[in-house]
This record gives C-alpha cells, structure tokens and sequence, in this order.
C-alpha cells in the first residue's frame, strides 16, 4: 500500500472524529454538515471517498494526499454519474450534488478545469489536519494540559504537622512560630494538602477533608513528624485511584508512568533518564529551562512517588514496587478511559 493511500486514510479518519476541522477546509458551517458515506463501493466496484450532506445538497468529496492531477477529474465525475443512477433509482436523497476535490497542491490551470467541470478544486494541508486534531483532541482531554508546578515542598510527611496544628485551631502565623517556618513555605505546605485531597479552603478557612481526617486518625504517634505506614497508605490508595484528581496526583502517577516507559529498554531506571523523559513527557522542558528548575521539580515528585510506595531509588537507580506495578495499571485504565470519552 502506498504512503498516500495510508495518509488518506489517516485524513479519512480525522475528518470522521472530528466534523470541525473538514467543515473549516470546505469553509461551511459544521452543524450543516452530516456525513452519508465513507468509501462507498458501487456496483461498477469503484469506491468514491466521502459523501456529506451540507444543509439541502450532497456533497461528493474525493481526497488526495498528492498534488493534482488530471486523471482526478474523470475519477470523480464517474462517481457522480453513479451517485445520479442511484438517485434515479430512489436509493439516495434527489437534491444538487456538489462536486469536491481535496489535494495537498495545485496550480492555476488545474483550478480552471475543475471550474469547467463544475468541480470545486481545494488544497489543504496535511501537518496541519494532523496539528488541528491533536489540538481539538488535547482540548477535549483535560489531563493531557494537566502540567506540574512546584511548591518547594520536598516530602508529603512535611505537611503532617501543619496538618495538625491547622485542626487544633492554630492560624498560619501561630504555625509558622511554632514550625519556625516562613509564610510562603507553610501556605505552600497547605496548597500541597489541597492538592493531595487532605484539605480544603473555603474563602480564607481551611478544614479537613474526609480523606484528611482519615489520614489524621490513623496516627500511630511513634513517629511525630511524620505519617505512619497506614496513613501513607490511604493517600497512596487516593493518588492511585484519583489520578486526575490535581496537578500533584497526576505528576505522582507520571512519574510512575516515567519509570515504567522506560523499563521496557533498561531497568532498574538511570535517575538522570528518568529526569529527562519526565519533563518532558510533562512538557515542563519549556518552563523549567534551567537545569536547577528540572532537578528540584523532578525531585520532589520523584519523593512524593516514594514516599507512597509506588516507586524505589537506591544508588541513583529507580526501581517499580509491587504497588506500584498495581497503580500503573489502574492509571493506564483510567487514561484509556478518558481518552475514549473525551471522543464522545
């Protein structure tokens, strides 16, 4: 098969899923615009293309992924010529049918013969059928726009202290006295918390969460600065089953995804070929230009994904957990999901 006759195929289809961007090259409204035929087959065994119906009139569509070329114009008014028979034998709607070229190049005499067969000739482009529908697409998918920030909290067992104090009623500045922290570090701590699911802020008042209380409860208190086994768990159990759920859930979940990539030509994970492929898989290589900007970013999520259990890094070597084997699985799932309504 030729590269050609796969391309189209490829433009046959994005015109299929997304109506917007072949109604934008016939330049017509798209809610005018409903589709009849793909690649319909004649008894003649010819096989036109595309036939639409634009508001009261059908429209005969014949693509190109190559410049034009004469033979077309005969192609295209064989398949008019059917369509017309079958109008004559009441098996298609009797109204104008309108006929359409789509190449990707053409010059002025070529538009002219086209003219005279009362054919309209149209280029197009075919990078920018592919860039429009990954834009359109990128659009409709939430998640894939999802991208990190960086709120210089290195590890989520930092918040568990503000966490508590916040519920015993302290104000940020009592906090900030008592953690002998800044203003900006324990709002950050609290936008981490919104983030995770553990918190949230009604106005300028903060309050726990279900999970947050959850969390909380299950303290052990053996160690006082940071979370038990089990309350990891619960948020480990949040991150993977709420992946969408914020920036912070996703880039946990990405980071995962990084590792398990990249398992499939070398494991255990070089960290400096993690680091790399993570920002960009998140497309941060722009906004975290400077190398110390990728390393900080990058190294807090990759903790974050460790602390809850999903990945291991030993002698700067990233390794995947039972568990996080187990969330890489449901967060395929749950993208695949999203991907496929986000069509719909």
């Amino acid at each position: 098969m030729s590269t050609s006759i796969i391309t189209e195929k490829v433009i046959e289809d994005i015109f299929s899923a997304d109506k917007s961007i072949l109604a934008s090259i016939l330049s017509v409204n798209q809610s005018d615009l409903s589709p009849i035929a793909r690649q319909k087959k004649f008894e003649s065994r010819k096989i036109l293309d595309l036939l639409y119906l634009h508001q009261n009139e059908l429209l005969l569509i014949e693509l190109k992924a190559v410049p034009f070329y004469t033979d077309i114009i005969e192609q295209i008014n064989d398949y008019h010529k059917e369509l017309s028979e079958l109008q004559s034998q009441s098996k298609l709607i009797k109204t104008k049918i309108n006929k359409i070229i789509l190449v990707t190049d053409a010059r002025k005499e070529h538009f002219i013969a086209c003219e005279k067969e009362e054919i309209k000739l149209i280029k197009f482009n075919i990078e920018e059928i592919l860039s429009q529908y990954y834009q359109n697409f990128r659009e409709l998918s939430a998640f894939l726009k999802i991208q990190p920030g960086n709120w210089g909290v290195t590890r989520l067992y930092l918040l568990k202290n503000t966490l508590a104090l916040l519920v015993k009623g302290a104000k940020i500045y009592d906090i900030c006295q008592i953690e002998n922290r800044s203003i900006k570090t324990i709002t950050n701590r609290l936008a981490v918390a919104i983030l995770m699911g553990l918190l949230e802020k009604n106005k300028k008042v903060y309050s726990l969460t279900k999970l947050g209380k959850e969390v909380l409860a299950k303290d052990d208190f053996r160690a006082e600065e940071r979370f038990s086994a089990e309350q990891f768990e619960l948020i480990s159990d949040f991150v993977k089953d709420n992946p969408f759920f914020s920036q912070i859930t996703f880039s946990i979940m990405s980071v995962v995804d990084t590792v398990f990539i990249l398992s499939k030509a070398e494991y255990p994970i070089k960290y400096e070929i993690f680091q790399d492929f993570f920002i960009r898989s998140l497309g941060k290589d722009k906004t975290w230009a400077k190398p110390r900007a990728q390393q900080t970013g990058t190294y807090h999520f990759a903790n974050y994904a460790e602390e809850l259990g999903f990945i291991q890094k030993i002698d700067n070597h990233l390794f995947l957990t039972p568990k996080g084997i187990q969330a890489i699985l449901v967060f395929q799932l749950n993208r695949s999901i999203k991907l496929i309504n986000a069509r719909h």
